[in-house]
């Protein structure tokens, strides 16, 4: 898979902005390759063409429940710990 860097990213507002910037890049590549003759290009371009699409597709999806974990993650963190008992 591509890595497209969103999920390296802990910080919730630079995560957000790269998925909004990997939004607007597929949305841009989208219309760019509905003007490509897909028919007229080789196996392998084509192929990697549409695996690229997958891969952001994927990070895309995957990228809004990322950012939900990273922005419950503290909590979650605290939870934890508030659970555990002390030792004495």
């Amino acid at each position: 898979m591509t890595d497209f860097g969103l999920f390296a990213e802990r910080d919730i507002a630079r995560a957000n902005q790269k998925l909004d910037q990997l939004k607007r890049h597929a949305e841009r590549r989208d219309r760019f390759i509905d003007a490509l003759d897909l028919d007229a290009l080789d196996a392998k371009t084509a192929f990697a063409i549409l695996q690229e699409d997958d891969d952001l597709a994927e990070n895309i999806a995957f990228g809004e429940l990322y950012i939900h974990h990273i922005a419950t993650l503290e909590t979650q963190r605290a939870e934890i710990a508030a659970s555990i008992p002390l030792a004495a």
